[in-house]
């Protein structure tokens, strides 16, 4: 079993705090690994955050501990999650809802272990409680020195909205995500069969490739998102600047 931490933020890379965090695990458990999976989520974005967790948990090795450290909600209570192959230290704001839709929870529990927080001016429980006891659970491998179970019932999750079927095998489908390359990631899963045409804004795109060959850089076409998911590429450039769209978009596909 792999002793890492994962760290998940939308803390940018501009300001001290990824350091900070990072320098608290090594303080307290030096033989821990830390991976940053990234420091860009959208600020206070919860579902650009569970997305994020989505796509990236599958890729560890079992017995690591992701540090989700997206938290605009100071009323929820911060916890740790423990399904068959990982650990999740988060505020209990549902930040991994589509990670545990593959992942299932198998115990919650609300940290208690308060003789581990850091003390600290402010109200930055990203650092000052949630990294130190990630690190402790780390060391310990089992949160139940750490917190007091919770019933599953009051963990806290959502739902991505579903493709609205339209008749004649079109669907209203939506935007979830606008990545570092401008492409458009909708809410569908590919199944195998690339749709026919996608309309983006009042711009019908028709051409399709998996493998991004034999286009002109700005053309537009429909391809595979890494995580299996259909979306809308621009070659060598921003589909999302070319269409004017952005995260949250309603398209239309058809098949």
């Amino acid at each position: 079993m792999k002793n890492l931490i994962a760290v998940l933020s939308d803390f940018g890379l501009k300001d001290h705090y990824v350091g900070t965090i990072h320098g608290i695990i090594k303080d307290v458990a030096p033989e821990v690994e830390v991976v940053d999976i990234t420091h860009q989520v959208r600020p206070f974005d919860l579902v650009d955050g569970a997305l994020k967790l989505k796509w990236s948990y599958k890729y560890f090795p079992t017995g690591t501990i992701f540090l989700c450290l997206v938290d605009p909600d100071p009323t929820a209570i911060p916890i740790i999650v423990s399904t068959e192959n990982y650990f999740i230290v988060c505020p209990n704001n549902g930040i991994g809802s589509l990670m545990f839709e593959e992942e299932p929870p198998e115990a919650v529990y609300r940290i208690t272990a308060d003789h581990y927080f850091i003390e600290g001016k402010g109200n930055f429980r990203s650092r000052n409680q949630l990294t130190p006891i990630a690190a402790e659970l780390s060391r310990l491998q089992s949160a139940r020195h750490l917190g007091e179970m919770i019933d599953l019932k009051l963990l806290k999750r959502f739902k991505l909205p579903e493709p609205k079927p339209l008749g004649n095998n079109s669907y209203e489908a939506m935007v979830i995500d606008v990545d570092y390359f401008g492409n458009l990631i909708l809410n569908m899963t590919y199944s195998g069969q690339l749709p026919k045409s996608i309309e983006v804004n009042g711009v019908k795109v028709e051409k399709s490739s998996e493998d991004f060959s034999g286009f002109q850089k700005g053309e537009l076409f429909i391809s595979v998102h890494p995580e299996n998911y259909l979306q809308v590429v621009a070659y060598m450039a921003s589909a999302a600047k070319l269409l004017k769209v952005g995260r949250g978009a309603k398209v239309k596909v058809n098949f």
